[in-house]
C-alpha cells in the first residue's frame, strides 16, 4: 500500500501541511455510507471522505482551521477526494477504486497487494460531488447556501453538483470492463460494520481486549488526572479508552460508537457517557 499512501499525501498537500500518524502515513478520516453486493461474494463498500471532521480535525493531514473560512471550504470540498469504493471478499480487499476531481475528473483503482496504481479518466462533467454539497449545506458553512437541481450556490457562486448515481454507475461499469471482480484478494483485512460491531460487542465484555470497565468496579467515580490541570473519573476514562479503540477497529462516527455501547449496555446511553463517548471520539483529551 506504499503507493497508495503516497498518493494520498501528495493529495492532502494540496490543500495544507500533511500531518502524518505516528507510522508516518497520512491521516484522512472517512465513513462507510453503504456497502452492495455484487456477485460470488463480493462486495464493495461505499465510502466518503468527511469535510468537517478533516478541515476542521488538527489531527487530520488536511486540517485547514478549526473555523475555516467559506472560501477555504469550498476550495476543500472541490480538491479533496470525495467517494471512494473498496471490493472486498471475506473480508479481504482486492481493489480500492478513488473518485476525484481534482485537478481532473477520474477514477484511481489501487491493487492493495501489489500497490500499484491506475487513472482511468471519465466523461463525468461536475465541480463537487453530491456527498460533499450535501455535507456543506447540513454543516451550515454558509447560511445562504442553496442545493436545487444539481446546483450548489455556495458564497455567492453556483456549482455543478456531481451526483451520486453518475459516480456508481461508472464505478460499476469499470469494474465490469476491467474485470476488478478477478483481482485476487489481499492481505489487507478490511470489516463490514456488522463484523465490527460484533468484535466490538465481544471484546466489551468482561475479561474482553476492550474491557475497561472491570477493573474499575466500585471506583467509576474517584478523580484521576488525565494531563496537568485536567482532571476527569475513572468512567471517563475508560469510556474514552473504550471509544478510541472502537474508532481504530473502524467505527465510522460518535453516533455509531453510542449506538454499539447502548446495545452493550442493554439501554439507551446516558448524558455522562455521551459526552465521554464524544470526547473519546473526537480525541479532546489530546488536543
Amino acid at each position: 500500500m506504499k503507493n497508495i499512501i503516497s498518493l494520498l499525501f501528495v493529495l492532502c498537500a494540496t490543500i495544507a501541511a500533511a500531518q502524518t500518524d505516528a507510522n508516518g502515513n497520512p491521516v484522512f478520516n472517512s465513513i462507510t455510507i453503504n456497502s452492495r453486493s455484487l456477485k460470488n461474494g463480493v462486495e464493495m463498500s461505499i465510502n466518503y471522505y468527511t469535510l468537517k471532521n478533516n478541515i476542521e480535525n488538527k489531527g487530520s493531514s488536511v486540517f485547514v482551521n478549526e473555523k475555516p473560512s467559506k472560501e477555504q471550504v469550498i476550495t476543500a470540498a472541490t480538491r479533496l477526494p470525495s467517494d471512494y469504493f473498496i471490493i472486498r471478499a471475506n473480508s479481504s480487499a482486492s481493489a480500492m477504486l478513488m473518485f476525484t476531481t481534482y485537478p481532473v475528473t477520474q477514477i484511481l483503482v489501487v491493487n492493495p497487494s501489489t500497490g500499484d496504481v491506475r487513472q482511468f479518466p471519465t466523461d463525468i462533467k461536475g465541480d463537487i460531488t453530491e456527498n460533499r454539497a450535501n455535507e456543506i449545506i447540513k454543516e451550515g458553512y454558509d447560511p445562504a447556501a442553496t442545493l436545487k437541481n444539481g446546483k450548489l450556490t455556495f458564497n455567492g457562486k453556483t456549482y455543478n453538483v456531481i451526483s451520486n448515481t453518475a459516480i456508481n454507475k461508472e464505478i460499476i461499469a469499470l469494474i465490469d470492463k476491467e474485470k476488478l471482480l478477478d483481482t485476487p484478494a489481499s492481505d489487507m483485512v478490511m470489516l463490514s460494520s456488522g463484523e465490527i460491531k460484533k468484535i466490538m460487542l465481544t471484546e466489551t465484555a468482561e475479561g474482553g481486549k476492550f474491557d475497561y470497565f472491570t477493573p474499575i468496579k466500585g471506583k467509576e467515580y474517584n478523580s484521576v488526572q488525565v494531563k496537568p490541570g485536567v482532571f476527569s473519573t475513572e468512567l471517563g476514562v475508560a469510556l474514552y479508552r473504550w471509544v478510541r479503540a472502537a474508532y481504530t477497529l473502524g467505527v465510522n462516527t460518535p453516533a455509531d460508537a453510542l449506538a454499539v455501547f447502548a446495545e452493550f449496555k442493554g439501554r439507551p446511553v446516558n448524558k455522562r457517557e455521551e459526552e465521554y463517548i464524544t470526547m473519546g471520539f473526537n480525541k479532546e483529551l489530546e488536543k
